[in-house]
């Protein structure tokens, strides 16, 4: 799978804060609660991955960027779109509940203010991903 690194991530971010990559870069909180974050989903021992499905490992992405909070604003969106980005870059899509494009927005609020636990957001965003066969 091809993974987000910590340049995706600024990027993504530079966006919703309104802060130059670069120099959220230079920001030592930024880069080490964001290298963390983005290392989460690919968590094992040995053949063990903590997170073995594409679904799995979007989802991490996000909680751990929303829960870490390694920017000064604009974390949720940003862990949103970092969450696209990785299931968009391997193949897949991510569709909104029937609810629509705001039930989204609800469930990244409750991810961040933590009232929706990360295995409960997993599977929620397991129920959302859809692969090229899916479409």
């Amino acid at each position: 799978m091809e993974r987000v690194d910590l340049a995706d991530f600024l990027l993504i971010a530079e966006v919703h804060t309104g802060i130059d990559a670069h120099q959220l870069a230079r920001i030592d909180r930024v880069v080490q609660l964001g290298e963390s974050a983005l290392a989460a989903p690919f968590a094992g021992y040995g053949d063990f991955e903590a997170y073995p499905t594409l679904a799995d490992k979007a989802a991490i992405y996000a909680s751990r960027i929303a829960r870490n909070h390694p920017l000064p604003d604009g974390n949720k969106r940003t862990s949103y779109d970092v969450m696209l980005e990785f299931i968009e870059r391997n193949g897949c899509i991510f569709e909104h509940p029937p609810e629509g494009l705001m039930a989204t927005a609800e469930m990244m609020e409750r991810l961040a203010a933590q009232t929706v636990s990360e295995e409960e957001f997993r599977v929620w965003v397991a129920e959302r991903v859809r692969g090229p066969s899916d479409r």
